[in-house]
Formats: structure tokens, sequence, C-alpha cells
């Protein structure tokens, strides 16, 4: 079953442990029968894996299934959280970008700097005297 969701064995016995995946019954010599409920639920676990669902979220998702409900709508609200959070770390990270470019543009128009007593290195130091859009000193 791990070759053929992709995963190693550990990683079957690992979510058997925490409960993802119901724990198989054995052969009399002790291999373990895997239904395809459960092929079937390891695939699920690695697609919402994939999507960004921890293994914890993906529990919940399993528990609401298998209460009888749909989980469906809070799959839903969980991406939408997910989408909320992403943009808004693609917004730091372009912030982010556009002050590494400034430095660097600084850096390149700086004169090669003998060494100093004063300053470990001017483009860092003088980045920093620089005020960062919103924070009051």
């Amino acid at each position: 079953m791990a070759r053929t969701a992709g995963v190693s064995v550990q990683t079957v016995r690992y979510y058997e442990r925490a409960g993802l995946l119901p724990r198989p019954p054995r052969t009399p010599s002790g291999y373990r029968i895997y239904s395809p409920e459960a092929a079937a639920r390891l695939r699920f676990i690695k697609q919402a894996q994939a999507v960004g669902f921890s293994l914890e979220e993906v529990r919940e998702i399993l528990r609401l299934k298998y209460n009888g409900r749909s989980p469906c709508e809070c799959v839903r609200g969980m991406l939408e959280e997910k989408l909320v959070r992403v943009e808004r770390e693609m917004e730091t990270l372009r912030r982010f970008r556009n002050e590494l470019r400034q430095t660097l543009g600084r850096a390149r128009k700086l004169p090669h700097l003998p060494h100093s007593a004063s300053a470990i290195c001017p483009i860092i130091e003088i980045q920093s005297t620089k005020k960062p859009r919103g924070e009051k000193r």
C-alpha cells in the first residue's frame, strides 16, 4: 500500500499510530491486510497535504466524514483562511523584496570603503538607520 500511495512504510505506520488510518487486520503470519478504503484514505491524506492541510486538519476532516457529516463546508472555510494567510505572506514578501532591492541599489552606489574600526559593514549599517515603513522610533 505504501508503494501504491507513493509514501514510505514508516509514513503508513505513523498515520496508523496517529489515528489517521485504522489499524489493519493481520494474517496469521503477521502481515497487514489493507482494505481498498484504507488505500483511498491514504491517498486522500497525501492529496490534502499537497494543498496545504496539516495532519491535524486532515484528522478533523476525517472525523467529520466518519461521524456521518460532510466535511466540504469545513474544508471550504479552511481553504479560504489559507488563501488569506498566503496572500498576506505574499504581500509581506513583496515588501521585503522591495527593501532588498533598495538596499542592494544603495550598496552598488557606495564606493569601496576601507576597513573602519567604527563600522562592521556600512551597507547594512546605512540600511539600519533608515526607518522601516510603519515603524516608529
